[in-house]
Formats: C-alpha cells, structure tokens, sequence
C-alpha cells in the first residue's frame, strides 16, 4: 500500500428535509466540523454541491456531503463504532431526508 494514499474514502451525501432551518443547517455544520475530529480518520472535508455545469451524469441534488479518509479498513469500521460519530448522528439524523455512502478502496 502506497503510504501517501489513504486505504478507503468514505463519501457520504446528505439530503436535508425541505423547509430545514437555517438554524439547522448551521448547528449542522458545526457538527461535521467536530465529525472530522474522529482519530480514525487522515483526512476529512466536507462542502455543499459545487456550481459547475449541469450535466446527465452530475448529481447536484444533494444538500452536503463528506469524503473521510481511512489508512485501513479496520480504522474505517472503528469509526463506525466511535462516540463521536454516534453522537453526530443521534444529532443530526431528525433533519435528514436520505443519505447515500460510497466506500471506495483506493488503488
């Protein structure tokens, strides 16, 4: 494994419930903040749909979404078990529609 690339990136989409507050959104944000604070994680970023050209195969109709980066599999699957990450969810999980994962193993 090449040491400068992480092992799995963890891309997550988030669709918010229309009419979520601004309020919402921001105490959102702030906990994807403290999300990337997780000591599994190499890297973390999260943002909102970026303004380039509409296309068939862009999906813009997301309102967040976060790619985490994992040196492993088994770093990926603590994550999944951290306090943090339950903490995030159990905050968070009442404003949301939908949200997909993509768990890619890099190559």
């Amino acid at each position: 494994m090449n040491s400068l690339k992480p092992y799995l990136i963890h891309n997550v989409y988030f669709w918010l419930k229309p009419n979520t507050a601004k309020e919402d959104k921001l105490f959102f944000e702030k906990g994807l903040e403290k999300l990337g604070q997780c000591p599994q994680i190499r890297q973390f970023y999260w943002g909102k749909p970026a303004g380039t050209e509409q296309r068939d195969v862009v999906v813009s109709s997301y309102d967040y979404s976060i790619s985490v980066h994992f040196d492993s599999l088994e770093l990926q699957a603590d994550y999944q078990d951290e306090p943090m990450h339950h903490a995030f969810i159990k905050n968070h999980q009442h404003i949301w529609d939908k949200v997909v994962v993509y768990d890619t193993e890099v190559r």
